[in-house]
């Protein structure tokens, strides 16, 4: 007789591709899923993968079970979301976010999250935007809060906020009235975070458009690092203005006027197309709330 179990393992091998990624997002062991496959098909009287192919090719019979399963498994979600508002039930849910969001909005999202739904365990992942990226490719984390640039066609996402950069130098570096064009701030060193960060995929892509290399000096991938490798005199950086900008006030660090300047970076809340649940769609007004309240 064929059972939930069953039907999770064939869903989620489709839709993340191996046996490992489906094992990981289950919490179960490869030879697991491998087991309930086997029953699966036992149950159905027909193969549901082509022979020798990957396990995303599905036979006729596969496919058809996997319309009725996207049903089932859409429909087992927002059960699961009804049975919490009457009684508490763990719901573990796995969020990638930035380094950025962390230092923003999170802890307010955090807090409301907890008051709207304490039988939630959330558990984030600070990272860089491009292993953000693929580790919700992967099936490894259930929604991220990444660069747009970062969004891909197999996921759905909302707009969370816009972030204005500026680069940064140690203070009384420049005039007050000195502008640098690209070329002439292509001349001093600019650190960078690594090359999984969205910041730096965009200062890339601001000096490569204008037909210029730079001087890289890879830093850090903390903000606060970079920021003291500024003050230290090592070179320029582009950072979140909004995150430094008592230090520009202060005259700690000194704003640097660019004629080209860096373009804002849209963040944005994104899970897989076939990830959507009643619990989803909450978590995102509960961030939308967030960056609001910040």
């Amino acid at each position: 007789m064929v059972n939930v179990k069953q039907i999770e393992a064939f869903y989620w091998t489709v839709k993340l591709g191996t046996l490992q990624r489906a094992a990981t997002h289950l919490f179960i062991t490869q030879s697991a899923v491998t087991k309930r496959l086997q029953e699966l098909e036992k149950n159905a009287c027909q193969p549901l993968f082509e022979d020798n192919g990957p396990k995303t090719r599905l036979t006729a019979k596969g496919e058809e079970l996997l319309i009725t399963c996207e049903a089932l498994i859409a429909g087992l979600a927002e059960l699961q979301t009804l049975r919490g508002k009457n009684r508490q039930v763990a719901r573990n849910v796995k969020m990638g976010v930035t380094e950025l969001v962390t230092l923003t909005w999170f802890s307010s999202f955090v807090a409301g999250l907890k008051a709207a739904h304490p039988d939630v365990s959330l558990h984030p992942d600070v990272d860089l935007s491009a292993r953000l990226q693929q580790k919700l490719l992967d099936g490894d984390l259930d929604l991220v809060v990444i660069p747009e640039d970062y969004v891909t066609s197999a996921m759905t996402s909302i707009h969370l906020q816009s972030i204005e950069f500026a680069w940064l130098a140690p203070p009384h570096q420049f005039a007050e009235s000195k502008t640098l064009s690209l070329k002439e701030l292509a001349t001093w060193p600019l650190i960078v975070q690594g090359p999984d960060s969205g910041i730096t995929q965009r200062c890339e892509q601001l000096f490569v458009r204008a037909g210029i290399d730079f001087n890289r000096v890879y830093g850090s991938n903390s903000l606060f690092a970079l920021v003291a490798l500024i003050r230290a005199g090592v070179g320029l950086s582009c950072v979140p203005r909004a995150l430094f900008a008592k230090d520009i006030e202060q005259q700690v660090l000194q704003e640097v006027s660019v004629q080209t300047p860096p373009p804002p970076v849209n963040y944005h809340l994104a899970i897989l197309k076939h990830g959507h649940s009643g619990l989803t769609g909450q978590l995102a007004e509960l961030c939308r709330l967030a960056v609001e309240n910040t």
